[in-house]
């Protein structure tokens, strides 16, 4: 094996190292540039994955090149690692964590992150999203295995290339990625974390997704280990800095508008606590004489400082993006523009940066902030408006002991929501087969704060005391009220906003 490092590059995976300069992809090793905690090349895990170079580390995760071993494709793997929690590792890579008394916050985000690899592989085939291929559990942490993206981010992109090319690539991003977006927010996730860095353009042209590890850090709400909030501030809106239940698809659509917004004008958005303070940001066709003035009403309502005010949900910000854009608006074809040399770049879920003049945004930690609004300023989300009505799944895995997962929707009031397993469900549950495509329908009476849910299966919906539904009789729920869709393994919650 020592023979075979010795040859073998940590990049490509070919045996064409010679005195430290690989003859294939031009990789040079230089010792110095092992990350100190950060797993050394050639490290196996799960007996088939041989690492290769360490691509970066974010707040949550180290992210490594790999080779399948069992294949011979190369792949990314992410290790759970949030370094605030962790003072280094043993010789043979086990996790030491600075104080045991982040135990149960270390083990509750793991917990986490391997429900998020569990879901982002039902999203398999989202040309979109990345495609998660495996998760295990070594070294006292947690692993997931994912493609391999050739090709550059969205603020690389914008620096080779013009303003014609970039606004045709960014209204494209935009309906590309709100798309896939809609997809997993009917998992109940949001992602989070969405930044120029965090989507690609592959050398195929395609436009992906990348880097769900801060999802799992704001999806529920409920954790009552989370001390910090980890965002970036020029596209995380208000909402983010609590750790309150109060994110949702909102929040997305406004970290996505403002990735356009950047992408376009060049101008970071405003961050939301300069907003709070009574500062306001330059409306984006004032910036770009390549958008319409429809185009950036659009765009400014998807970037309201009170999350009520903007679009609910992704479905209604495309629907008004579709509205003001027109086909050849977008029409480029983006893989023509992409190296596609050996030289050109990989870049991965979070790619590592050195150079000095490196402006990309980089995520942060704060405490929770409880901001004071200035007069002038109307009430924090406007606590007389509506209150908002949710679904909350919890998913026992009962295959693994005290593995659960969590999950959250938006229930619009006066609405029907679909629960089922079909993709075009509101509610997109698992894949089972004793789960029918359409399995039973919910809808929020706003006036009298109660739901009415009708069982509409093959193998029945149960309320909380067992009792299965009758078929097409409608039953009343009250907030904090549940029901089982199958089996007690899927339980779920209905809950107004207090």
């Amino acid at each position: 094996m020592a023979a075979l490092k010795e040859k073998l590059c940590p990049v490509c995976f070919q045996e064409t190292m010679e005195h430290g300069m690989c003859q294939n992809c031009g990789y040079v090793f230089e010792e110095a540039s092992i990350e100190r905690n950060h797993l050394p090349p050639f490290t196996i895990l799960d007996t088939k994955y041989l690492l290769g170079k360490s691509l970066g580390q974010g707040g949550f995760g180290i992210t490594y090149l790999a080779e399948n071993m069992l294949n011979g494709l190369r792949c990314c793997i992410k290790e759970y690692f949030p370094s605030n929690l962790i003072q280094g590792r043993t010789s043979d890579g086990t996790i030491i964590l600075s104080d045991e008394k982040k135990r149960l916050e270390y083990e509750d985000g793991k917990q986490r992150f391997i429900e998020e690899a569990r879901t982002l592989q039902e999203l398999h085939g989202n040309v979109s999203v990345v495609d998660i291929q495996d998760f295990f559990e070594e070294n006292g942490t947690a692993y997931f295995v994912m493609e391999l993206i050739e090709g550059c981010n969205l603020r690389t992109f914008k620096k080779e290339h013009n303003e014609e090319q970039t606004f045709k690539m960014a209204l494209q991003m935009l309906l590309l990625i709100g798309s896939a977006l809609a997809e997993v927010h009917r998992f109940g996730m949001i992602h989070g974390d969405i930044s120029p860095e965090n989507i690609l353009i592959t050398q195929d042209g395609d436009i992906k997704l990348i880097d769900f590890g801060a999802a799992r850090s704001f999806r529920h709400g409920d954790s009552k280990q989370e001390k910090k909030v980890y965002l970036k501030p020029n596209y995380a809106p208000y909402e983010q800095y609590t750790l309150k239940p109060c994110q949702g698809p909102w929040t997305d659509i406004y970290a996505l508008a403002a990735t356009f917004y950047f992408i376009v004008s060049g101008e970071k958005m405003l961050d939301a606590l300069s907003r709070a303070q009574g500062k306001n940001y330059i409306s984006l066709y004032k910036l770009s004489p390549a958008v319409s003035k429809p185009l950036s009403d659009v765009i400014d309502r998807a970037l309201e400082f009170d999350y009520h005010d903007r679009y609910c949900n992704m479905m209604e910000f495309l629907k008004a993006l579709e509205r003001v854009v027109r086909p050849e608006d977008y029409d480029i074809d983006l893989e023509a523009l992409m190296p596609k040399s050996k030289a050109s770049r990989t870049v991965t879920a979070r790619p590592q940066t050195n150079s000095a003049n490196d402006d990309s945004e980089k995520m942060c930690s704060v405490e929770e902030q409880n901001v004071q609004e200035p007069k002038g300023l109307a009430a924090f989300f406007h606590p007389k408006k509506r209150r908002l009505a949710y679904l909350e799944l919890t998913i026992d895995y009962r295959k693994k002991a005290g593995c659960f997962a969590k999950r959250r929707w938006l229930i619009e009031p006066n609405h029907v929501i679909k629960i089922g397993r079909l993709s075009t469900s509101d509610v997109m549950m698992p894949a089972n087969n004793r789960i029918s495509r359409n399995h039973c329908e919910i809808f929020y009476n706003e006036k009298r704060r109660e739901f009415a849910i009708r069982d509409v299966s093959k193998f029945g919906t149960f309320l909380a005391d067992g009792r299965q539904m009758e078929k097409e009789k409608q039953y009343i729920l009250k907030d904090g009220d549940v029901f089982y869709v199958l089996s007690p393994e899927y339980m779920f919650k209905v809950v107004i906003e207090a």
